[in-house]
């Protein structure tokens, strides 16, 4: 099927545009672009005329400057390899135009799992256990495809329309191919530049730092030297260019590196015990500190087994539980090439056996847990209800690389916020003495949320005052070829045109699919039912 679906591609689908479908609303947003809600549009013979589906529309402007093509590419290349996947949200196409990439997925109209857990606060521990089980699953099925996620939390586990999670949002996933690793592109593009002896002196930054370009990038360099060597020999001989990497990770900047590895709610610190008023710093540092900051609550009450497998996992990395796998590979019983990612890490299929055999799950049922009524099902009253979703501000008013906002001073914004207390206007002030981006902006909103010292009324007219008072960030691009006033038009133009080439895929039509998980109906259990 994949291999038709492949092909396809190539010929039926060659003419697939934004253009086929109905925009209905958004979904949702970030820093890649917009997720929308769309209808596709009827054509003769098709399979689902009008069928909803969830477009993911990512600007290719934003995400090269970011550096982010190995990612782009790892993301849909993930999709395409788990068509027929139980727990991941299946593709139906990818596609691209000069501006933007276009992932359309099936559409999961409960939400996202960390939606489900504000509505609910606290779940019962049953109902927790029925959930983590299916998100264990999920994680283990993308091992089984040779991918590490990398960005587990509770927002990037969708509810289907029957209820049950699939895993989503790859875009920091990796596996062991080139076309997934910056390195290998800024690589060849800076050899190239060597090469034909460009110069490059990028933004005034760049220039007042007077860092020479190709002193910042003799580790690329070996690497090059490495891949020229490589691309010759069998897969069998992956030790010359093992070593290059590991040299790269001694010397290299690893600040990069790590810099992409999840996002800035990575931690999702807010819903850990180990959270700071003093901020980020402080929570990291009783994370580290785990045995000083973490105690079970008295309130609500949790089982013997749960606290056990807890504290199981919440330990020292050489007696956390975890596959026996990845013991070995710790304790240098292995020296397997296969499966590892760039920084030498195992990912084994069915790897999360010693986990699936604590006592707390005693009684899951993991061969059959898709085929159990959830304890939540969405409550749909059409094809495209998106009440699950949260509605928010358009996206198109929250650019990353615009600025924007109208520049106010202490006067002007006590004349508009006129009627409130002083220190709200000062308030007022302090969030908009800085600019900001689309993360941080969350970041803003969840403060204020969780304020004491400010009333309802004040935090939603802070938040509307944030909107339409506040400057967006310029990020500055991570290329320097992309900073230099003399080649980044160019090197944007290029890079839009040629870096997602073989980006367009179409799951094939078989003329009809329903997924086996809708088609069983067995007697409820009602001990995982959500009230």
């Amino acid at each position: 099927m994949k291999a038709e679906a492949f092909s396809q591609s190539g010929k039926k689908d060659s003419n697939l545009t934004v253009n086929n479908y109905e925009s209905l609303q958004i979904l949702g947003k970030g820093s890649f672009g917009v997720v929308r809600l769309v209808r596709e549009k009827p054509a003769p013979g098709h399979a689902f005329p009008g069928q909803v589906y969830a477009m993911k529309v990512i600007r290719k402007s934003e995400m090269l400057r970011n550096s982010q093509e190995g990612h782009l590419r790892a993301e849909r290349d993930f999709l395409v390899a788990s068509e027929g996947s139980r727990w991941a949200v299946p593709l139906i196409a990818s596609f691209q135009d000069p501006a933007n990439l276009y992932l359309v997925m099936e559409y999961m109209p409960g939400g996202d799992f960390l939606g489900l857990l504000i509505r609910h606060n606290i779940l019962q521990e049953s109902v927790a256990q029925f959930y983590i089980a299916e998100m264990i699953l999920a994680v283990e099925e993308a091992h089984r495809l040779n991918f590490i996620h990398r960005d587990i939390k509770p927002d990037n586990f969708l509810i289907s329309a029957s209820g049950h999670l699939k895993i989503s949002d790859f875009g920091l996933a990796f596996d062991d191919h080139w076309s997934h690793d910056a390195a290998y592109y800024n690589t060849h593009r800076y050899s190239l530049v060597r090469g034909l002896g460009i110069n490059i002196n990028g933004d005034e930054a760049d220039q007042k730092g007077s860092k020479d370009i190709l002193k910042q990038f003799e580790w690329y360099q070996s690497i090059v030297s490495g891949l020229q060597r490589h691309a010759g020999y069998p897969r069998a001989r992956d030790e010359d260019l093992r070593g290059l990497i590991a040299w790269r990770n001694r010397h290299g900047n690893r600040t990069a590196a790590r810099s992409v590895v999840g996002t800035s709610q990575y931690m999702a610190p807010e819903v850990t015990p180990f959270l700071s008023e003093d901020g980020r710093k402080q929570t990291k540092q009783n994370i580290v500190d785990f045995k000083e900051h973490f105690a079970f609550p008295l309130r609500p009450f949790v089982s013997e087994k749960c606290k056990d497998l807890i504290c199981r996992l919440i330990r020292e990395k050489d007696i956390r539980l975890c596959s026996g796998k990845y013991q070995r590979k710790y304790r240098g019983r292995f020296n397997d090439s296969r499966s590892t990612d760039y920084s030498g890490r195992y990912v084994f299929p069915d790897d999360a056996e010693d986990i699936k055999a604590h006592r707390w799950f005693g009684n899951t049922p993991w061969g059959r847990l898709h085929s159990i009524p959830p304890p939540f099902t969405p409550n749909l009253k059409s094809d495209d209800d998106a009440h699950y979703f949260d509605e928010s501000e358009p996206f198109e008013d929250w650019s990353e690389s615009i600025p924007s906002g109208i520049f106010l001073n202490s006067d002007d914004v006590r004349e508009l916020l006129v009627g409130f207390d002083t220190h709200v206007q000062e308030k007022a002030m302090e969030l908009i003495k800085t600019p900001f981006d689309v993360a941080k902006l969350r970041g803003i909103d969840r403060d204020l949320d969780a304020s004491t010292e400010l009333q309802p009324t004040d935090k939603a007219a802070l938040k509307q005052f944030v909107r339409f008072y506040g400057h967006k960030e310029r990020k500055r691009p991570r290329d320097m070829l992309l900073r230099d006033k003399d080649s980044k038009k160019a090197s944007l133009r290029i890079r839009k045109e040629t870096a997602f080439m073989g980006y367009t895929w179409r799951r094939m039509r078989p003329g009809g699919y329903v997924e086996q998980e809708m088609l069983e109906a067995p007697a409820v259990d009602e001990s995982y039912i959500l009230p």
